[in-house]
């Protein structure tokens, strides 16, 4: 019976589940808990509402700071833009030059900051110098006084102030003296109040709100709807203004009265609510209610509990396997036999795995093949047999001329390019690669006269293993031009070894040249150049044997370099 049901409930869908879910969860405390604690837990709600209240005012107070902050941030980039400054400042004798300057400097800042701020009805720089108005954007400073609001402006102040006067809010904000040749100019946005203050409402629902700034002057106030909402007496803004934070009484109402400071405008919010509104007058205990809310809090956890369970038993079985997937665990063995939205998201989960394997699979393939072509064209601009033939018939003349010199390097060039070719093959023996590198060395040495000195330092028993072609080549190539050609001191000595370490083989190759920069060794792996250099080399060593293995570079400016190549002991062709 127990399986039948458990069986049935896995192969509901998800949403009659939690519909069953919250409706067990609700209805029980709804029906025991609404009905008998009603009366008893008003005295709670009249704390959370106070509590609320001061929420709101707190989240409010940081709407508007944040709101002021945007203003004189918007403000500062223009009072401290030079290029603003400097027209404002300058005292233009040809107006070509003005009207160049405007449109190049002035009218892009301003349009931008409308653009970005559709709060902003209308900026306006007053300046004092002599110039042509332009529209609301530059006007005389001489118009000031003839605005009602720039009576209320304090003399001397350059503090940014925000002031009301009938329906307009202005922000006003003064230049730096110092930087506009000792005039007062002065910037003025008009911001549109329903886009500031149009919050109020959501922010603060039935209560009535006054906003002052810094001075009293009142920005903002709701206190026509809130009297009549409140079915109150006449109300006077400065009564609210004037009172005290928390219970007042003004007139024969009692009001909760709680005010909060702006720190960045200096505004001041009031908010205020009938007492009535929030005192609920509670006068009984809650024993009662704390008794039957004990007993259907424990039977609603057992239930909770039991249905949880269930229905998040597999949703934990599934982020198991993803936290395995992101471990690397990539052949994970996805199964389920539920039928539901989780079963169907395991299902969904175990094809996307799979998918992205055989996404993997053919990336690396494709890169595989990709490097192998390249490696392939590389090898494949040299003719072997045309070349062979060559330097054959080179050597055969040399020993005939007894030119010995030409005879050893064409022999080892010969070799070289033997190894290095490889019949077009990528896998050779650790001997022929480094017989490879020894014939390279040895025509190097002849080319510049034997000014270096080469010493090997070979474990035997790595000739039997097995690794890529071209490898060590590169290295030593990078080592005799960025270090040994650059080397102003000295006998120069490359040092080449090949050891065992581990259930690895290392080669190294050293040298005690002019070293190289940080900057250089990052390129030399990443960097793409003319020839076959070490980023290919690192790259195919990656791409065949995986990311722990590779080039590795280490250097000190004037002491040498050393690079490493870790390839693993056992290497399949």
């Amino acid at each position: 019976m127990i399986g039948r049901i458990v069986h049935k409930w896995n192969g509901l869908r998800l949403k009659p589940k939690l519909f069953l879910s919250y409706l067990s969860v609700i209805i029980i405390p709804i029906l025991v808990l609404g009905i008998y604690s009603y009366w008893q837990s008003k005295q709670l709600l009249n704390t959370q509402a106070e509590q609320a209240l001061n929420r709101n005012v707190d989240t409010m107070a940081g709407y508007f700071n944040y709101k002021a902050e945007l203003y004189n941030h918007t403000a500062n980039i223009i009072l401290n833009n030079s290029k603003i400054q400097q027209i404002i400042s300058t005292p233009y004798m040809d107006y070509v030059n003005l009207y160049y300057d405007l449109n190049r400097y002035f009218y892009p800042n301003f349009n931008q900051i409308r653009i970005g701020n559709k709060e902003i009805n209308q900026l306006t720089v007053y300046t004092e110098n002599d110039m042509p108005e332009s529209g609301y954007a530059i006007m005389s400073a001489r118009r000031l006084p003839s605005f009602a609001w720039y009576k209320e402006l304090g003399q001397g102040d350059v503090r940014p102030k925000w002031i009301r006067h009938s329906s307009e809010l202005y922000f006003i904000s003064t230049f730096p003296r110092l930087l506009v040749n000792g005039q007062n100019d002065i910037l003025v946005m008009q911001i549109d109040m329903k886009d500031l203050f149009g919050r109020v409402a959501e922010l603060m629902p039935g209560n009535g709100v006054i906003v002052t700034n810094a001075k009293g002057g009142v920005l903002y106030s709701n206190s026509a709807e809130s009297v009549k909402a409140f079915r109150l007496n006449d109300l006077n803004d400065m009564d609210i203004i004037h009172a005290e934070s928390g219970t007042v009484e003004i007139g024969d109402q009692k009001l909760l009265v709680l005010k909060k400071q702006i720190p960045e405008s200096g505004w001041l919010i009031y908010t205020y609510v009938p007492v009535k509104n929030v005192s609920l007058n509670a006068d009984k205990i809650l024993t009662a209610t704390s008794i039957v809310a004990g007993s259907c809090i424990l039977l609603l956890l057992i239930l909770i509990t039991a249905m949880s369970n269930n229905l998040m038993k597999r949703i934990h079985t599934l982020v198991s396997w993803m936290k395995r997937v992101e471990t690397g665990e990539l052949d994970l063995q996805v199964h389920t036999g539920a039928k539901d939205e989780i079963g169907e998201l395991m299902i969904r989960f175990g094809h996307m795995l799979k998918r992205l394997n055989e996404v993997i699979q053919e990336s690396y393939a494709s890169k595989i093949i990709q490097k192998d072509a390249e490696l392939r064209a590389l090898q494949a601009q040299i003719n072997p047999h045309f070349l062979y033939n060559t330097l054959s018939f080179v050597n055969w003349k040399a020993l005939r001329s007894e030119e010995h010199d030409i005879s050893h390097i064409v022999v080892s060039l010969s070799k070289f390019y033997r190894t290095a070719l490889n019949k077009g093959g990528q896998i050779i023996t650790v001997r022929e690669e480094l017989e490879n590198i020894r014939s390279y060395l040895e025509i190097v040495l002849i080319m510049k006269n034997y000014s270096f000195d080469v010493v090997y330092e070979i474990d035997e028993q790595v000739y039997s293993h097995k690794m890529i072609n071209l490898v060590l080549q590169p290295l030593v190539e990078n080592a005799i031009q960025h270090g040994i050609d650059k080397k102003e001191q000295g006998r120069g000595q490359i040092k080449l070894i090949a050891r065992i370490e581990a259930d690895t083989v290392v080669f190294t190759v050293e040298d005690n040249g002019s070293g190289i920069s940080e900057d250089m060794i990052g390129n030399l792996l990443t960097a793409q150049t003319s020839g076959y250099g070490l980023k290919n080399v690192h790259e195919r060593l990656q791409l065949k044997f995986g990311d722990d293995y590779g080039i590795t570079i280490s250097s000190t400016i004037g002491e040498g370099t050393i690079m490493k190549v870790t390839i693993p002991l056992s290497v399949e062709a």
